[in-house]
């Protein structure tokens, strides 16, 4: 679908994160929540909306949520990168999601393109204030960070699945270093693997 004078969103592969056993220290990192959901990016044109996974294949079940939230945006284009997700009372609650058993929401916590720009170039601290901005009075989810290491300490205390860490300065591209650090004994993921083996013998 052509964009304005003829710019055409790219295919954008999503930014996968690397797994660490520690949390990276110093001035340069920033942490967020690790929500515990499904990935999805979200393409916006011309009102319409559809998300694919962390492995760019396109995601029907979530059409209706792709395209409420698309007209929500009012922009002609953009793509977001996130997590599909339903919160429950403690924070995300994955087996809800899993088994269809509340409507799903989205977090989205970066922002790849809008309106005919590529904003993957941009340094994240950038993208991070053209998002929070976009998606103002909408039913996005903002997904913050904070310069203090101390949150994966709130976080496993919590008993939510963990943090990412992430350089303020770094563009979005594939070589770009994200770091999970996952909460040890996360309860959520009791069972987790016999989910998907289960729905991949369907």
């Amino acid at each position: 679908m052509p964009e304005r004078k003829g710019v055409m969103i790219p295919k954008m592969a999503p930014l996968h994160p690397t797994r660490s056993m520690k949390v990276p220290v110093g001035k340069d990192w920033v942490y967020e929540l690790k929500l515990d959901g499904f990935r999805g990016v979200l393409e916006v044109q011309n009102g319409a909306g559809a998300f694919t996974s962390k492995t760019s294949k396109p995601m029907p079940r979530f059409h209706g949520l792709a395209n409420g939230l698309a007209k929500s945006l009012r922009v002609k284009s953009a793509v977001l990168d996130g997590e599909i997700i339903v919160m429950g009372d403690d924070g995300p609650d994955f087996n809800a999601l899993f088994f269809r058993r509340r409507e799903p929401a989205y977090a989205a916590f970066d922002l790849l393109w809008l309106n005919g720009r590529d904003l993957r170039p941009l340094p994240l601290w950038r993208r991070k204030n053209a998002l929070r901005k976009l998606v103002a009075k909408t039913p996005i989810g903002y997904v913050d960070c904070v310069d203090d290491p101390a949150l994966f300490t709130a976080v496993s205390q919590r008993d939510l699945e963990g943090i990412v860490a992430k350089r303020r300065g770094d563009p979005y591209r594939l070589s770009t270093e994200w770091l999970k650090v996952k909460t040890t004994g996360y309860s959520q993921m009791q069972g987790r693997w016999e989910l998907f083996d289960r729905r991949k013998r369907r």
